[in-house]
């Protein structure tokens, strides 16, 4: 069991941000002591690690939000590789419409 300070310092999230996911139930299953403090297990903790990582790609916390309640209603495993193929198409498209603009720009330059 980790504290708050201990989950932060193993993920590199700040403790600010942890309780933010909290908040928002990107965390929705974290414990509390009899003190009412928050009680971190290696569960947690990986998922922190993974918000983290998705989150240095540029995943919004809204796809994120909803990977984890999908991942929750269905009792399953996150599927990190099916996830991140996703974002990847995402990013995609997202290049081809940023290319788009970039040509229609370069168009009106010249």
């Amino acid at each position: 069991m980790y504290s708050i300070r201990q989950a932060s310092e193993l993920t590199q999230v700040p403790a600010s941000t942890i309780r933010y996911y909290e908040k928002i139930q990107l965390l929705p299953f974290v414990q509390r002591d009899t003190k009412g403090n928050r009680i971190f297990t290696e569960k947690e903790i990986e998922l922190l690690n993974l918000i983290r990582c998705f989150r240095t790609l540029g995943m919004s916390i809204q796809t994120i939000q909803q990977q984890i309640q999908t991942f929750e209603s269905q009792h399953a495993e996150l599927n990190v590789q099916a996830i991140l193929q996703q974002h990847k198409q995402t990013l995609v498209e997202q290049i081809d419409i940023l290319q788009t603009y970039i040509q229609e720009i370069d168009t009106k330059i010249e």
